[in-house]
């Protein structure tokens, strides 16, 4: 037991690679920061969390790197996240997504039961190729071997330095792992012109991530409000994850019974 990442839980379990640096861990928090404008409004949880997965428009830095891939941007802290918008300009009014592995949870909803699969970019220089990569410099031979390993493994997500916040790190998650993330909650919070207001929509409550799936159907309002979209509960996505999610609970229901059997005999 031992933890690499600063946000992966102390006691979880941290298998890695013997020569690369590729851990398979669980028990991990992101958090992702973006500006709110109007199209935030009325769109369900559901849509925004799925709208974190960009597609590639070739223009970006990872885009360059990766441009077959489908990519996410998330952060250790809510602090780097936060970091990260404010260098690009960001203003007060922000959505702060905080997600975890769908599998760290004792009622997992997702359908699916892997590990995450990080390569830990900071081991192998990959921060000072984003830079050269940004700043149109072009990488070395051995840089460019460096990219073609990590696309050869096909990890979840690959952690960097954030050049936002010291000491923070960044994770670029690909769509095999972006699939894997569930979120805790979601806030809203409004501090421009210097009055503040936020909501949040629970997610998942507990220390064990019980996860609330109807709270992916509820959207936000100007001002900070929060509304029920009522007909994400005829979504294939509510009744996939509703699905999961009993079979979970049945699962440790079994368990305790034949613990109790047990007792008994």
């Amino acid at each position: 037991m031992g933890t690499h990442f600063s946000n992966n839980s102390f006691a979880s379990k941290v298998y890695k690679h013997n020569s690369l640096p590729v851990y398979i861990s669980d028990e991990f928090t992101f958090y992702r920061c973006v500006n709110v404008e109007d199209w935030v409004y009325g769109t369900t949880i559901s849509k925004l969390h799925s709208g974190n997965l960009r597609l590639n428009d070739m223009n970006g830095r990872y885009s360059k790197l990766f441009p077959d891939e489908k990519i996410s941007y998330w952060a250790d802290y809510k602090s780097t996240a936060l970091a990260e918008i404010r260098r690009h300009k960001g203003n007060k009014n922000y959505l702060t997504f905080q997600a975890y592995d769908d599998v760290s949870s004792t009622f997992p909803s997702l359908g699916v039961a892997e590990d995450l699969i990080i390569i830990d970019g900071r081991e192998v220089g990959f921060s000072s190729i984003l830079l050269k990569i940004e700043e149109g410099i072009e990488i070395s031979a051995e840089e460019e071997g460096i990219v073609r390993e990590i696309k050869e493994l096909e990890p979840d997500c690959l952690a960097y330095n954030s050049v936002a916040k010291e000491g923070g790190v960044n994770f670029l998650f690909f769509e095999k792992g972006f699939k894997k993330l569930a979120l805790r909650e979601v806030q809203l919070y409004l501090g421009e012109g210097g009055k503040k207001n936020s909501k949040t929509i629970a997610c998942a409550i507990t220390c064990d991530y019980s996860p609330v799936i109807s709270s992916y159907g509820k959207y936000f309002e100007p001002i900070a409000r929060v509304k029920d979209d009522s007909d994400y509960c005829n979504t294939d996505e509510y009744q996939l994850r509703n699905r999961y999610y009993m079979e979970s609970l049945g699962r440790i229901s079994r368990f305790y019974e034949g613990l109790k059997r047990n007792e008994l005999d």
